[in-house]
């Protein structure tokens, strides 16, 4: 009785969580920023990281590990998600904390309300792969990818699977089990995917999501947007389309803009008219019969 007394003073509660959300994406923006410097330095006279400095998680994703110990039968809420089977030790990583914030506030909001848990922000042992930091302006003309990917964190197949979500998982450690279905570097490997195949980023996407293989049907999609962002009541404030981005009073010659974007580079190319809290509309024109 006294250990579960202890254990709820020192509980999470879900005013912290805020807090924890912060702190994972403090040290998401931190290890981002890290790696991008250390890819200036490097392209600029060859200076690699240093080995000490990525052994102490400079470039590492944060990490969430959730504490759940107790002497009685866990409650079984009435949901599929959110819920601890078993007392013991949960962590993963966090890919991009920023972005699924939404989501991991609502999920650890009903983990602390429902159990006796404690929660911790650390960082994780794996790097970010350099891949997913580039967006144009690093600076790394004069350098090439076989070299980078030799001198810094990239995507490996190997460390990137669905063992949890397929029911194949083992740990090296049996005393900690996953937090989650997908770590940090399957969901940062699924999200660099929807940009290489949408050509627009995963923040981009809406709540709603329609799938055509008509262009007929994008070129209606972008007469629509273009007048419901004409209108200041419709509820939309931007459009996203592959190589270009309109806002509210930025429509001028905006079907010429969306036309000359990279579109056609992308396999899958996507458009978002976005609305507050993503409440809009995404089209992905998924290209196949």
């Amino acid at each position: 009785m006294e250990n579960n007394e202890n254990e709820q003073q020192n509980a999470t509660t879900a005013d912290q969580i805020d807090g924890l959300l912060d702190q994972l994406e403090a040290i998401s923006d931190q290890s981002r920023a890290n790696l991008v410097a250390a890819l200036r330095a490097y392209a600029k006279d060859r200076t690699p990281p240093d080995p000490a400095e990525r052994a102490k998680g400079v470039f590492a994703y944060p990490e969430l590990t959730l504490r759940f110990a107790s002497d009685v039968p866990p409650p079984y809420p009435a949901r599929a998600f959110a819920r601890l089977n078993q007392p013991g030790t949960y962590r993963t990583s966090i890919a991009d904390p920023a972005l699924f914030r939404p989501y991991l506030k609502e999920q650890l909001g009903h983990l602390v309300s429902d159990y006796s848990v404690q929660l911790e922000v650390g960082r994780s042992s794996d790097e970010i792969p350099y891949q997913y930091v580039l967006d144009g302006s690093a600076g790394l003309t004069n350098v090439g990818s076989p070299e980078l990917t030799r001198v810094f964190p990239a995507p490996d197949l190997i460390n990137i699977g669905d063992e949890v979500a397929d029911g194949q998982w083992h740990s090296p450690d049996p005393s900690v089990r996953p937090l989650s279905l997908f770590d940090a570097l399957r969901t940062d490997f699924s999200l660099a995917r929807l940009r290489h195949y949408t050509g627009t980023p995963a923040k981009h996407f809406q709540r709603y999501v329609l799938f055509t293989n008509y262009i007929r049907y994008v070129e209606e999609f972008i007469d629509f947007a273009i007048d419901a962002l004409g209108d200041k009541n419709s509820g939309y404030h931007r459009f996203s389309a592959p190589g270009a981005v309109l806002e509210r009073g930025e429509l001028d010659d905006a079907r010429a803009q969306i036309a000359a974007g990279t579109w056609r580079k992308h396999q899958m190319p996507a458009y978002h008219l976005i609305g507050e809290g993503n409440s809009g509309i995404t089209l992905v024109n998924i290209g196949v019969g």
